[in-house]
């Protein structure tokens, strides 16, 4: 029996003498703070607001018990993500990626029951230069708990490793692209027999709505963070909240692709300028693919070096020997100093959706030409050539572990959409940073500047960028005015303990505002108890505990040949 069944609902209660001390508590002590000294109010204020909203955005509720979506994505470093399907009694563990439509697989020992059409096709993904060839066939297939009797699949040439052994495309079917048209122009009928699996649920479920939702974990920060899930035609108790978000419609309407409409980015508060490629774009927007067969942020070279030229120590080394730890269509690298958070934001009318420090750069090691092995951190946000031609950028799985995402197919009313649920909070994340970044460096070999890192692997002098130079006079005005948390996450990543002098600076606001948010957060929740209990309200749905997902940090290549590097996934 749970406790609810235990409360009565009386007609009336009178209010609580507790409620009537914290509303004359909370007004008065944050007066106190907005009056108190500048330099006082700017840290208490900044400290405030992200306290409140880490309270109320990022604490999930829990309950014991298993989640049903336990484990039903796997992490590969960060750089790939994976789900297990299964063809007739053989699972097979395959990439997920929106970029694409098709099904294909080559697990060790072949696909198990297939009925092989004798159709060959060959799919290619990115700029085109990536393939597969393969046979396309039809089996029995199980994903995420909905089985589908007949699935047309490729059977690829091809042998796939380090766990992985095929990909799953979920996005748009077309007559025109993929197994559909190589099974109709072969004399079959494509449109049945070789449409995706997204497709075959659907029509199997039409009632239940066009769309399934994918939460990405990160490993490597200090949560270790595994709220990992893959829903179709449901969403995870734990972000249900996410189908009351906006939506934000594919565009074109017409098209066949997880692009949308975007305001742009923000880095360290400054707003990167940003044209537009194509003019068929609205004023003031940009256009973004959302594609989790990408590792990383893909953008126009031009949008890269307004990105990085924002960060103080930044250097550029181009056609360098150091290497991204990204895919790249060149191979310039941005060296950013490790302990430097990187405080991006990107806009979706106007609405921020923070990314946290850690999926801004990667720690990366390697021998110089004197013998020495060196540490130095690289950006996350890479050219994307002839991939963001036209298209403005590309958000990979280093933005799309930042928001729980709705993938929706609409119907005959409503074109597709996209919703978020944001999953970072700004403050608590640069925090994570500076914790995890500092084990990091700790356990490497030795860090240098980026410029004389760059002079020593290239030979050649490399200065900041102007902007940056610029900005290191005004750095302590502009963090406390435009970018308080960044301004607190400086003096984290260079403490040398968590008892350190930068925490004492802040520990009386830090404590005072914490008793306050508790009070907060008390006052809220017996406002809302005793709101239930005069309703006689019952209880609603419990939402459940993070899971672990697993990492085959032993493995370093995904696939040989063309799939050996984290190159984009996309057959259109």
């Amino acid at each position: 029996m749970s406790w609810y069944s235990n409360i009565k609902s009386p007609a009336r209660r009178p209010i609580p003498y507790f409620f009537i001390l914290f509303l004359s508590f909370f007004p008065a002590s944050f007066l106190t703070m907005i009056f108190s000294p500048p330099a006082r109010r700017t840290a208490l204020l900044s400290l405030f607001f992200a306290l409140v909203e880490a309270n109320g955005r990022d604490q999930q509720p829990t309950m014991p018990g298993d989640n049903k979506f336990a484990e039903d994505i796997v992490n590969f470093s960060n750089n790939r993500y994976t789900t297990a399907l299964k063809m007739g009694d053989k699972s097979i563990n395959v990439l997920l990626d929106t970029g694409s439509t098709d099904l294909w697989m080559n697990p060790r020992g072949g696909v198990g029951p297939f009925e092989d059409t004798g159709v060959v096709k060959t799919l290619r993904y990115g700029e085109g230069a990536t393939f597969i060839n393969g046979t396309i066939g039809l089996g029995e297939m199980t994903i995420a708990r909905h089985k589908i009797p007949k699935q047309g699949v490729m059977s690829v040439w091809m042998n796939a490793g380090g766990g992985i052994c095929g990909l799953v495309g979920l996005g748009f079917d077309s007559p025109n692209a993929g197994i559909v048209k190589s099974l109709s122009d072969a004399g079959l009928d494509g449109a049945k027999l070789g449409q995706s699996v997204l497709s075959n649920i659907f029509d199997m479920n039409p009632s239940k709505g066009r769309f399934f939702a994918i939460s990405l974990s990160r490993l490597g920060d200090a949560k270790d963070t595994a709220a990992a899930s893959l829903s179709i035609q449901e969403y995870d108790e734990r972000y249900a909240n996410v189908q009351w978000m906006a939506k934000r419609h594919i565009f074109p309407p017409n098209g066949k692709s997880w692009h949308v409409l975007f305001d742009g980015v923000t880095v360290n508060g400054v707003k990167i300028p940003w044209t537009k490629n194509d003019e068929a774009t609205p004023a003031n927007q940009l256009v973004v693919g959302l594609d989790t067969g990408t590792t990383n942020f893909l953008v126009p070279p031009a949008i890269r070096a307004k990105i990085y030229s924002e960060i103080p120590g930044a250097v550029l080394a181009k056609n360098s020997s150091l290497h991204n730890s990204h895919w790249s269509a060149d191979r310039d690298v941005w060296v950013v100093p490790c302990n430097t958070p990187i405080s991006m934001s990107a806009y979706f009318n106007g609405q921020p959706y923070p990314v946290h420090p850690l999926d801004m750069t990667a720690v990366r090691t390697q021998k110089g030409p004197d013998g020495t092995t060196y540490t130095y951190c690289v950006g996350s946000v890479t050219n994307g050539g002839t991939i963001v031609a036209k298209k403005d950028a590309l958000f990979g799985d280093s933005f799309l572990r930042n928001v729980y995402t709705v993938f929706n197919f609409g119907d005959n009313q409503t074109s597709p959409f996209i919703q978020f649920l944001a999953q970072t909070n700004e403050w608590e994340s640069t925090q994570d940073f500076a914790h995890v970044r500092k084990n990091q460096l700790g356990s490497n070999p030795h860090e240098v500047d980026p410029a004389e890192l760059v002079k020593i692997f290239d030979g050649v002098t490399v200065t900041p960028p102007a902007s940056v130079k610029a900005a290191a006079n005004t750095a302590n005005c502009a963090a406390a005015g435009n970018n308080k948390v960044q301004a607190v996450a400086g003096n984290l990543a260079s403490s040398d303990s968590d008892s350190g002098s930068s925490y004492a600076r802040y520990l009386p606001a830090i404590l005072g505002l914490l008793v306050a948010n508790l009070v907060a957060v008390l006052g809220l929740g017996f406002i809302a108890v005793w709101t239930w209990v005069r309703k006689g309200g019952k209880p609603r749905g419990h939402s459940y505990m993070p899971t672990k997902t697993k990492d085959d940090s032993s493995s370093t290549t995904l696939f040989r040949t063309s799939f050996s590097q984290d190159k984009p996934y996309s057959d259109r």
